[in-house]
């Protein structure tokens, strides 16, 4: 349990997890625990920092940190090279600031070692969402181009290269009357051009769900919206084509799917509790009622084959033939993250990961972080060609396929190119590194 003594003023910090800040993105997290300790401690000070959103992050952190008597982290493995040096700092010319750490990395790893700091290895509430925590670059996103108001958490699915199959995660929705308090309040003070409902899975509720949904319709809002849901909440019964006329009519725009795989045995082996059917039958409805499709794929996987992988190029080619709503994402290779079943099995092939926080800071400094643009793998279970070429296939889908729907003629142009080599299973070439040299460079 937390100890709350002695805690009046307090700082929240998030850094970075990698090259590129996520300038604009909601940190829920660490946004949620700041959130929790101002509404718990009757008097708190407490200041919210996000390095993703902060142009002077260093010289903002001095100046604030100099007045509190505790500050906590939020940690996902990536963010510990960031994170360290700040704590180092604490330590070393505010010795007597309480330092915390949390968040994922210490909740998947609550038995490494680190050192003499006070680690949190459970997750504190996440039903307490101040917007006068929230940094002023997300205020301005959320004003300009898409708000975000959370409908639940975690997910009752026990997807193998997923935390929530380690975790022993249960789905966490919030209750009706909260959701319609924030989404007003949002409405009011942002006047957001779109939502993004944020949740593992929107419709796993349907009455919740429906309620959102009718809510939107008796306010008579009319901003476009977005979410997540599985393929099989696609049938008669909960997602037909009478509430997806409704969704419409409410202003849905988007679904986002964790497709994954085009192989029934691989789908099995990540315990998607989905099949391909289900898949095609999912997109083929939003495609119908002009909802945009988002499919997120996956390959690289331990135990699969290069004919698996190949159904899921076909699959890929198939969901994209469906029309111009239909986007694909990836299909980005397996990166063995801390946490899920996945994971394990990976160590298997004789991958070795740290075991304290001093190793963890400079881990993925070489190796694969995660970023699509990293793409120096070495996984022992693929060959050495598909160590090179493997991390290059997603731009062929999303340079390729997803460019190919462009009224842009720059676009329209890099599709015909990237899809020859898509046709031709053609996943390098010097043509193609330069490219993504480029575009890695205009990114950032």
């Amino acid at each position: 349990m937390l100890d709350l003594a002695g805690i009046k003023n307090i700082l929240i910090v998030n850094t970075r997890s990698g090259e590129v800040k996520l300038t604009g993105a909601v940190m829920w997290g660490a946004w949620a625990v700041a959130s929790y300790f101002q509404h718990l401690i009757e008097g708190a000070d407490v200041k919210y920092l996000d390095e993703n959103n902060e142009d002077e992050f260093i010289e903002t952190f001095y100046d604030i940190v100099k007045s509190r008597d505790t500050v906590g982290f939020s940690l996902t493995s990536m963010q510990i090279k960031y994170t360290l040096p700040l704590i180092k700092y604490i330590k070393r010319e505010y010795p007597h600031i309480r330092i915390i750490i949390g968040g994922i990395h210490p909740i998947l790893f609550p038995f490494q070692d680190y050192g003499d700091l006070e680690v949190i290895t459970k997750e504190l509430p996440r039903k307490y969402f101040s917007y006068r925590l929230l940094p002023e670059k997300v205020k301005e996103v959320y004003r300009r181009e898409q708000a975000q108001v959370v409908t639940g958490f975690s997910c009752s699915y026990k997807c193998t290269f997923c935390v929530n199959s380690v975790r022993n995660a249960i789905y966490e929705g919030s209750s009706v009357d909260n959701i319609t308090a924030d989404l007003d309040y949002v409405i009011r003070e942002f006047k957001p051009p779109k939502i993004y409902f944020r949740d593992e899975d929107f419709f796993q509720d349907m009455n919740k769900a429906g309620a959102i949904i009718e809510h939107i319709l008796t306010q008579k809002y009319t901003f476009d919206w977005e979410t997540n849901s599985r393929v099989t909440n696609f049938r008669n019964g909960k997602i037909d084509d009478d509430f997806l006329k409704k969704m419409v009519k409410s202003g849905c725009t988007r679904i986002r799917f964790g497709v994954e795989s085009g192989s029934k045995r691989v789908l099995n082996f990540l315990k998607k509790g989905q099949n391909v059917e289900q898949i095609k039958n999912a997109v083929m409805k939003c495609s119908e009622h002009g909802i945009s499709a988002c499919c997120s794929t996956l390959i690289g996987i331990p135990t699969e084959t290069p004919k698996e992988r190949e159904e899921t190029f076909l699959l890929i080619s198939e969901l994209h033939s469906y029309g111009s709503k239909v986007e694909i994402i990836g299909p980005q290779l397996y990166r063995p993250y801390p946490g899920g079943s996945l994971y394990e099995e990976a160590k298997k092939y004789g991958l070795i990961f740290p075991d304290n926080i001093e190793d963890w800071a400079t881990y993925f400094d070489k190796n694969p972080s995660g970023d699509v643009f990293s793409n120096n793998v070495n996984y022992p279970w693929l060959s050495k060609r598909e160590n090179k070429t493997l991390p290059y296939v997603w731009v062929l889908t999303h340079y390729g396929l997803n460019y190919s729907k462009s009224h842009n003629f720059i676009k329209k142009l890099i599709s015909i190119w990237l899809l020859f080599h898509w046709r031709l299973r053609w996943f390098t070439g010097l043509d193609i590194k330069i490219f993504m040299h480029l575009r890695k460079k205009l990114l950032t």
